[in-house]
Formats: structure tokens, C-alpha cells, sequence
């Protein structure tokens, strides 16, 4: 989604804890909630009191509002409008749901802001560059999910510092081979790894459904990230239920073919992305671990799209995606 910024973020923040509210029966003050409901009616050009009567039949108010915020664009784009300028009376409202829902329930409030790693860094620049101050606003504890290319910004890397006071913490990668064990071909991956990602593959997959064999040559692909890994794993099940929708009475399991035919399509997904200053930067990597330029804007783009990812171990090192590295091979690159 193009059109996310912060305001968008808080205003999420907002509708996100009164459904915790609503779950843990809190009673959140009547003025907090008609602020709320009225913000949101004036950009929906719904009336409010309307809404309030369905719900009394089963329909849930601030669900169908949180609904609203992800899938209706000119619904961000109103809100954003609205507040952009006074932030603070949205924030205001923000503390008063988190200290009602603190004191009632006795636990600490703590929010977690997953996938923006995964827009587009043209819009996590503004949302972290401009606006990490307001994010911050709030007197309750947050996690904002980043993308790792932001972290080689050198715009919005000081700036996130200071406002969180350095308070940053990396996600690594899980590295199933050492730096210097990478390119044998013979190289074992690291069994503990190996027996983490699996555990955690068998807990959304029946170990009926995928066997180990199969499972271990899914995680060699993913290059260690658990993103990675849930990506290839869910193309499988797709492939799998289409399968199931043509014939229902064959007993389907992910194995090699099936696996196969996922990365395939993934491999696809990876090349449709790739340009002349692409191919020239991936060869790099792949050889050194390292590109000749870090911060370079190309090379920012590869890592953020996962193209590349990023090791760290005393020192930070870089790896093609081995999905990717199957692309470099049938050009003759490495």
C-alpha cells in the first residue's frame, strides 16, 4: 500500500486497542469512544448511529473500521488529512484507551506494528524520516518492524536513533552455513538450524503433509529467513489445494514436485524485478559476500526485495538469495 503513513499507523493503534477493550470488556470513557467513532464516520460519510444500531445485531463497529483503514485508500487518505496537523489530539485519545486498558486488565500495553518491512521503501522513508517523532508520541510501549535497507540509510538511520534513543534491535538471519563454509559444496547446514525452522514448519504443516526431506531442502532455499520460509511454504499449500479442487479424492503431499513448482513460480516472482545494474551487482555479492558499494541505491533495493540478504556475524556479510542465485547460474554469471 503506497498511500500508509504515520497517521494511518496511529489511528490503526487507536481502533486496535478499543477491540482489545471490547474483547476484555473495558469500559473506554464515552467521550474517547464518540471521538473515535466520529473521526472515522466523517471520512467514511457514514452515520455513526447507524453503524451502532447494526452492531447491536452482531455486527462489530470497530472491526468493520479497523476493515475500512487496510482496504479503503480514500479512508487513509482522509484521515491523514484530518490529523496531519494535530497530531496530538489523536495521541491524546491514544494514551487515554492505553491507561484505561492498563489499569483495568493490570498488564503493561505494549503494540506491535509488523510488516512495514514490506512496503516500499519510497513510502517507509517518509513514514520514518519525517514522521518517527510523532510514532513515538504515544506513552505506551511500541515495536515498529523496519526494513533492513533503511538501516543503510544515512538519512533516516541518525534520525531513528535519536528519537528512539538508539533503542534498535536487528532480527538476524538464521545462517545455515558459516561465511567460510557458504560456496563448499559439500557443506553441511548447521543441524540446530536446521531443527529450529523445521519445528517450525511441522507447527502450520502435519508432518503427514511434508516429510523431512522435503521440509529440509525448503529451508535450504529460504537461505535461513523465517519470512522466506513461510513464503515458500504457503506457495505450496497453494499449489496443493488447487490440486485438491480438481480431483478431492487424491491424497496430496508437498513433496519434491510440489516444492519444485513452488520455487519455479517463486524464482519468476524474484526475475520480473531484475535489471542491467541488478545483474551487474548480484555476480558481486555472490563472489565477494559483499558489494562494492553498501549504500548504493540498487544494491538497497536487492536487499530490501530479499534478493540479497544480509548476515552478521563479528562483521556484517551478504549473500544472493539461493532462489536467486539459480537465475545468476542460467545466465552464466557465476
Amino acid at each position: 500500500m503506497s498511500d500508509v503513513d504515520h497517521i494511518n499507523i496511529l489511528f490503526a493503534i487507536a481502533l486496535n486497542l478499543m477491540v482489545e477493550a471490547e474483547k476484555h470488556r473495558v469500559d473506554i470513557p464515552k467521550s474517547t469512544q464518540d471521538a473515535i467513532y466520529k473521526w472515522f464516520a466523517e471520512q467514511t460519510q457514514t452515520d455513526v448511529k447507524e453503524l451502532k444500531g447494526e452492531a447491536k445485531v452482531g455486527f462489530n463497529l470497530l472491526e468493520a473500521f479497523s476493515l475500512q483503514l487496510q482496504t479503503n485508500a480514500g479512508v487513509r487518505k482522509e484521515i491523514k488529512q484530518k490529523f496531519e496537523r494535530n497530531t496530538s489530539e489523536l495521541v491524546s485519545q491514544l494514551n487515554i484507551i492505553a491507561a484505561v486498558l492498563q489499569a483495568a486488565t493490570k498488564k503493561t500495553i505494549l503494540v506491535i506494528i509488523d510488516d512495514l518491512d514490506k512496503l516500499e521503501l519510497s513510502v517507509v522513508r517518509p513514514i520514518f524520516r519525517d514522521n518517527i517523532k510523532t510514532l513515538c508520541l504515544p506513552g505506551f510501549h511500541i515495536i515498529y518492524t523496519i526494513p533492513m535497507a533503511t538501516l543503510r540509510d544515512k538519512e533516516i538511520l541518525p534520525t531513528i536513533e535519536t528519537e528512539t534513543n538508539n533503542q534498535l534491535v536487528s532480527m538476524p538471519v538464521l545462517k545455515l552455513f558459516a561465511k567460510d563454509e557458504c560456496r563448499n559444496p559439500n557443506a553441511v547446514p548447521k543441524p540446530e538450524v536446521i531443527d529450529v525452522l523445521c519445528e517450525i514448519l511441522h507447527k502450520r504443516i502435519p508432518d503427514h503433509l511434508l516429510d523431512r526431506q522435503t521440509a529440509e531442502k525448503m529451508i535450504r532455499y529460504s537461505g535461513g529467513v523465517l519470512r522466506e520460509l513461510i513464503r515458500i511454504a504457503n506457495e505450496c499449500c497453494r499449489i496443493c489445494l488447487r490440486l485438491i479442487r480438481r480431483d478431492p479424492t487424491q491424497a496430496i503431499v508437498i513433496d519434491d514436485a510440489i516444492l519444485e513448482e513452488a520455487v519455479n513460480k517463486l524464482r519468476n516472482d524474484f526475475s520480473i524485478r531484475l535489471g542491467k545494474v541488478d545483474y551487474e551487482i548480484l555476480p558481486k555479492v555472490y563472489t565477494e559476500l559483499m558489494p562494492d558499494d553498501p549504500t548504493q541505491k540498487e544494491f538497497l533495493d536487492l536487499l530490501h526485495g530479499l534478493h540479497v540478504l544480509e548476515y552478521r556475524n563479528h562483521r556484517t556479510w551478504y549473500d544472493v538469495h539461493p532462489i536467486v542465485v539459480e537465475l545468476l547460474t542460467d545466465r552464466n554469471l557465476i
